[in-house]
Order: C-alpha cells, then structure tokens, then sequence
C-alpha cells in the first residue's frame, strides 16, 4: 500500500472536478467542455498504447491514429445529441478504418502489424470513450448523469474493495504472470462490493432521492455483478499489454502512472452500460 497517500491525493484533486463536470454538464457550453476533456483522455490514452504498441514492432500514425480517435468521440457526442444519427459512430469507425489502409498504400511493410494495432486501438480505447459521451448526454428519459456516477462508483468501488481485501486478507494469487499484487479474495471481495453499490443506487432510486434514474432489483443485481466481473478483466487485459510491452505504467504521470492505468477497467465496463441504455 506504499502508494496509497498518492492515490488518495489525485483522488482528491480527481473526484471534485468529476463531481462538477456532471453537476454543469449540460450547460450548453459546458456540454463541449466535456466533450474535450474526454476527447483529450482518449487521444492521451491512444497515444500511450501507441507506445506499447512500438514496442512489440507496432506502428501506428500518430497524427492520423490521434484524429480518428478524436473523431470517433466525437460522432458518439454528436449520436447522443441527435438519437436519428444512430449509425454515425460505425459510419466513422469503417471510414477510420478504410483510412489506414490507404495510408499504408506507399509502404506495404508490416502492414498487417500496423493495420491490426491501429484497428485494435480504436475498438478498445476511442469507441468505449465515445460511449461514455453517449452515456452522459442520454436521451432515453432518464438522466444520463447518474448513470455516469453509476458507472464511476461501482466500478470504482470494485477496484478500491479489491485493492484492500488483496492487500489484507488475500493469499491465492488471480493472474500471477500479468498482475502479481491481485489476488482471487480481492476480486471476490470487489464484486460483491459493486453488487453492494449497485443495490443501494436501486434502493435511492425506489426512495425517489435520484432523480430521473430508474434501475430494477434485478437490473442492480446483474448489472453490479457483470461490472464487478468486467472491471478486473479490463484492469487485468491492461496489465496484459504492459508485461508484454514490459511496461509498468501506461505513461509517467505523478500518482497516475497513466490514462489507459486509469481507464482499464472503465474500458470494459463502459460498454454494458451503454448497451443497456440504448439497445436493452
């Protein structure tokens, strides 16, 4: 736990500015502020895992990778705003990829690698950012703000349970080759802590005390336990393209180490809600 005073310390910084994004977000102006700030995390993101990607002999356009990453957050923003746009996302996906295929046109070598990294690259990282825009600015009847601090608690919940309980009490070792600290008590622990969160937003919600947020006993059940099951993985899927790369952090940031360290397990969870928004 040697880097727990840090962690609590961006944490600190991190959690008010969250709070106050989703407090203003739909402000007019602010609704484009939250578009940068998440285009920016994702075009962060992207370019750490370009980093990764070299490593392995992967190469990827990074002014081009980094446009199409904005890009593709962008037509998720715009899909949230106007719900007959529906297509708009995997319109730009096909166009983004199309493109990387034609700037390999002049130099054909490595051009699977490349075109396999790149491609891989938005699916994992541009599209769940993308989505979690969607998310926000929700259209369906139900404030799509909840929903993110929905997404944010109990994932989050689930990391900080299994941080604890694997650092307490935990002895069998989940995925010893990729992450040596996490332990199968502390992702048992953090599932039943999301499935925990997850009960109480549906007990608010019952209550009347959330506003325009409507989530079913059942609904809670299974949604905490699939996050509490995909955040792990996320976090655990990262770690896998680290050790390969022989990385330890995503990037050198204080008390980060990096945006894809922060995002993992969003990454994986991101999805599920957004599924269950809009197509559940």
């Amino acid at each position: 736990m040697k880097d727990l005073s840090r962690r609590f310390a961006i944490s600190g910084i991190a959690i008010p500015l969250v709070v106050c994004l989703l407090v203003f977000a739909l402000h007019p102006l602010v609704q484009y502020l939250a578009l940068l700030v998440v285009g920016i995390l994702a075009c962060v993101a992207g370019w750490e895992y370009e980093q990764l990607a070299k490593t392995k002999g992967g190469y990827v356009k990074t002014s081009f990778f980094t446009a199409f990453v904005f890009l593709e957050v962008v037509s998720f923003f715009i899909y949230a705003k106007d719900g007959s746009l529906a297509n708009l996302p995997w319109v730009s996906l096909f166009f983004s990829f199309l493109c990387f295929f034609v700037l390999h046109f002049k130099n054909k070598e490595g051009s699977i690698v490349d075109l396999a990294v790149s491609t891989f690259g938005l699916i994992y990282i541009a599209v769940p950012m993308g989505m979690l825009l969607s998310i926000l600015y929700f259209q369906g009847g139900q404030d799509g703000r909840w929903w993110i601090a929905y997404l944010l608690i109990v994932t989050k919940i689930a990391d900080i349970g299994a941080y604890f309980a694997g650092n307490l009490f935990g002895k069998k070792k989940l995925a010893p080759q990729i992450s040596p600290g996490k332990t199968v008590e502390g992702a048992v622990f953090g599932l039943v802590c999301a499935v925990f969160a997850s009960f109480i937003f549906y007990v608010l919600a019952k209550n009347g005390e959330i506003g325009n947020f409507s989530l079913s006993l059942i609904s809670s059940l299974v949604l905490g336990g699939v996050l509490g099951l995909l955040g792990p993985l996320g976090d655990l899927s990262e770690s896998l393209l680290k050790r390969d790369a022989n990385k330890k952090d995503s990037n050198r940031l204080p008390g980060l180490g990096g945006i894809l360290d922060l995002m993992d397990s969003l990454l994986f969870t991101i999805p599920i809600i957004y599924f269950y928004l809009y197509v559940y």
